[in-house]
């Protein structure tokens, strides 16, 4: 920063050298499975399923890079069976006792990318459950969204501990990416918070290093500006694998080359 301005481009760039080193040679004898991302011009094209489909991943991700599952939805539901207490105390886990199986035999299918969608700080079910862990309104009462949904507050350390958690349990089902949505405080409705995302983003990254898995981010318009109110700054999104946009955004965030979310099928 003392030598000049990085454009944000440059600065995804070089986190992404950081990230993901080139990996080393293999043993022609022993070709490795090629699960990387990839290359910046050819764009992701992945497909969105929902948890009925499982049976059928491999065959509706024909034609695409990969296929997206829901692993957290906004109302707090999970995709999957978590062993955290917090998540059975407010009744998120899949009541599927052979999910988690079927997500690892999926997980573990040659050729195969999958990618965990985890809407991070939209948890009603959690809001519900520990009110003292959303986002509040100078009355005290719990925040809720546009769409009557409640959110979780970053600052929180019982909240960091949950989501660092969960998706600690994603990547050791074996999914290649971790997608967070809802990463940032909401843009819209009265919102008097401090803004405590990046601290998080950096405990939750520093938290899955020791994984294979790409963690990355849903961007939001708005982290172009000079004072997001989501939270999200060019500077953090430049520090996730890949940043993913709805389409109206796409422009917006250019620099990063987003992926588009697909549309659920």
């Amino acid at each position: 920063c003392g030598l000049g301005v990085l454009s944000p481009a440059a600065i995804s760039q070089q986190v992404s050298a950081w990230l993901h080193p080139p990996a080393a040679s293999t043993p022609a004898s022993a070709p490795a499975e090629d699960l990387s991302l990839p290359e910046e011009n050819d764009p992701f094209q992945g497909v969105f399923l929902s948890l009925d489909q499982l049976a059928d991943a491999q065959t509706l991700a024909d034609g695409y890079d990969g296929v997206i599952l829901p692993m957290k939805t906004a109302d707090g539901a999970l995709g999957y069976v978590s062993a955290l207490p917090l998540a059975a105390d407010a009744g998120a886990s899949s009541g599927d006792p052979d999910r988690n199986e079927v997500l690892r035999a999926l997980n573990d299918t040659p050729g195969l990318y999958t990618v965990a969608q985890v809407s991070c700080l939209r948890d009603s079910a959690l809001v519900r459950e520990e009110p003292g862990l959303s986002l509040h309104r100078v009355s005290g009462s719990p925040w809720l969204d546009e769409s009557r949904q409640g959110w979780l507050d970053p600052a929180q350390p019982q909240v960091q501990s949950y989501l660092i958690g969960l998706c600690r349990e994603l990547a050791q089902l074996g999914f290649d990416e971790i997608l967070l949505t809802d990463c940032g405080f909401p843009t819209q409705g009265d919102l008097d918070s401090l803004r405590a995302v990046e601290t998080f983003c950096r405990q939750l990254q520093g938290a899955l290093a020791d994984t294979p898995v790409t963690l990355s981010v849903m961007g939001q318009r708005d982290s172009v500006t000079a004072d997001p109110v989501s939270g999200q700054t060019t500077a953090l999104l430049a520090t996730f694998g890949r940043v993913w946009t709805q389409a109206e955004d796409q422009e917006a965030l250019a620099a990063f080359d987003p992926v588009v979310l697909p549309a659920v099928s």
